[in-house]
């Protein structure tokens, strides 16, 4: 039986710059951007479940336990983020040095293969559900290859990916599940790298193979917090909808990251609301007009961006709460864009917000701009945390930058701000007990009928 160690690197959750990582740290209003970003490692468990029934398979997540070195294992597999990287790169030559087969997949090892493969026995390059089994193969018949990479990205079918073995992280007081339905996306958005990994188009899970993954994680963490981990949940409408409607009585409490367009589908955000959505993460990246022309390619954002007050009203008049990302310092951003951002957050509700700065991460077309122009500041991966400055920007200086991002968040967290967030998420629930009260009383008078 062979025993396999599957470990998710700890990283700089909140940044290196230690006056912005205290405030976050120590905020308690920021308890939801918290939940964003300590959820299990998919990747990780999703590959277990290609893994044959009888082996020993250990989950060890370092940013809530000690990675025990004492321990043998026949395989180590690690999955990274640019910024974990350089920790999994440490971690890895400690277990080569005993002579453990070590394999690195991932966001990073994806875009960065060559990089990894100094630092591991084995890297891959793509969807795991397509390469895992490749290399199963070849590591049972004793032919492994340095490099597993897809022919070409984008096309594997979700409806035969099998369900992740949630099991593993029965232990661990993770404050959300997550699941993903889809892949793909075709908005090729200079600031990131989705639509090369996983190709242009968007491919979905059944409702059925959903609602099954559902079914698991309320049966091992009920009452837990799910997150959709899709980079937009909510595109295809039809099937979405009959899916929402599958959650009506599973009794469940989720959050999704979509667009704004959801706010012209009253339908679409009824059903939401009866499935149990609490929030939705929604990237404006930018209110500034000329930023979201340079980092959009389809303009999709740009399109919608004179409405998003109305819009953002819309889907909270459905008492779910909306969290906003947004990225300042980009090229044509002054020192102005931090008040005006500000204002805008404040003015508009949002539930929370998740504000970074340009980080030139490989495999995207914001890295090789600012590579070219030579602008990119520091290359230690460890940095690239989206809340450090890492790069020259162009219309203010470094320090200007990361005050900028510090006062945006002290001040959306200043206590007014705070206590009209906290009547509007109280009144965001009544609204929501409403929505499904009218829906009892609707359902039950048809079966009268």
């Amino acid at each position: 039986m062979r025993k396999v160690a599957l470990i998710s690197p700890k990283g700089s959750l909140f940044g290196r710059n230690e006056k912005m990582k205290s405030f976050v740290e120590n905020s308690k209003i920021m308890e939801s951007f918290r939940y964003l970003w300590s959820g299990p490692n998919l990747g990780l468990i999703t590959i277990a479940a290609y893994m044959p029934k009888e082996w020993d398979i250990e989950y060890i997540d370092e940013n809530y336990v000690e990675i025990d070195y004492t321990k043998k294992y026949d395989i180590v597999c690690l999955s990274a983020m640019t910024q974990q990287a350089p920790n999994a790169y440490r971690i890895a030559k400690k277990f080569r040095d005993k002579g453990t087969l070590t394999v690195m997949g991932g966001i990073h090892a994806t875009v960065s293969p060559e990089e990894a493969a100094k630092n591991v026995d084995v890297v891959i390059v793509g969807e795991g559900e397509v390469l895992w089994p490749r290399f199963l193969r070849d590591y049972l018949s004793g032919d492994i290859k340095r490099i597993y990479k897809e022919s070409k990205q984008g096309e594997y079918d979700l409806k035969k990916a099998l369900i992740p073995r949630y099991d593993l992280l029965v232990g661990y007081e993770y404050p959300v599940i997550t699941l993903y339905t889809t892949r793909g996306c075709p908005h090729d958005c200079s600031f990131c790298c989705a639509s090369n990994i996983y190709g242009h188009k968007y491919r979905r899970k059944s409702n059925t193979q959903i609602v099954k993954e559902l079914e698991l994680i309320n049966s091992l963490f009920p009452d837990r917090l799910i997150l959709f981990a899709d980079d937009n949940m909510l595109v295809k409408r039809r099937e979405c909808k009959e899916m929402l409607k599958a959650m009506v009585d599973m009794n469940l409490r989720w959050i999704a990251q979509t667009d704004i367009s959801i706010a012209q589908d009253e339908e679409l955000l009824e059903l939401m609301v009866l499935a149990g959505c609490q929030w939705v993460v929604i990237g404006f990246e930018s209110i500034s007009h000329r930023s979201l022309r340079d980092i959009e390619k389809i303009y999709f954002k740009l399109k919608h961006q004179s409405q998003y007050p109305e819009l953002i009203k819309k889907i909270q008049s459905y008492g779910i709460g909306i969290y906003g990302t947004f990225i300042v310092g980009l090229d044509n951003d002054t020192i102005n864009v931090f008040e005006f951002t500000t204002d805008f957050i404040l003015q508009n509700n949002l539930y929370g917000v998740n504000i970074t700065v340009p980080t030139p991460l490989p495999g995207t077309q914001l890295r090789e701009k600012l590579v070219n122009e030579g602008r990119v500041l520091n290359g230690d991966w460890g940095y690239y945390t989206l809340w450090d400055v890492v790069i020259r920007p162009r219309k203010m200086s470094v320090k200007q930058l990361q005050d900028g991002l510090l006062y945006m968040y002290k001040r959306i967290n200043e206590d007014f701000a705070s206590k009209e967030r906290l009547v509007y998420l109280r009144e965001a629930v009544k609204i929501r007990k409403k929505i499904c009260e009218s829906y009892k009383k609707r359902e039950g008078c048809e079966e009268n009928e």
